[in-house]
């Protein structure tokens, strides 16, 4: 049943103008449908989703709540960096990003992490 439904990241902000400006000028995303009061549906490639809703007193996850698939993780950094993105570094005994903010991962997929205004971790993935 669910093996074919669209499945769609639901992502908690405290403040949804700032989550607005950062999701639609710096990520590049579009705003899909207004969710009124206090939420809004970005469209994101090959019809997939992110739902952004107003929790004044949300506390984020350690964990990523998102993760977008890309042809090319160094592009992509790159371009995002230009936007004024500011990308995560970590040096753990799991994930280790280089001078370019990108982890090799086992398997040999990349991935780079940065975080949106409330703290909330988002991944870009090249498979």
């Amino acid at each position: 049943m669910l093996n074919s439904a669209p499945v769609a990241a639901t992502i908690a902000v405290r403040d949804l103008d700032k989550a607005t400006k950062f999701y639609v000028e710096i990520v590049g995303l579009k705003i899909k449908r207004d969710l009124a009061p206090g939420a809004f549906i970005c469209e994101a490639g090959a019809g997939s989703m992110i739902l952004v809703y107003s929790r004044p007193n949300h506390v984020p996850s350690a964990a990523t709540v998102a993760s977008f698939e890309v042809t090319s993780a160094e592009d992509t950094v790159r371009d995002l960096e230009a936007r004024g993105l500011r990308f995560e570094d970590y040096d753990l005994p799991e994930v280790k990003t280089d001078a370019n903010h990108i982890a090799t991962l086992p398997g040999g997929s990349k991935g780079a992490w940065f975080t949106d205004p409330d703290g909330n971790i988002i991944a870009v993935a090249q498979m």
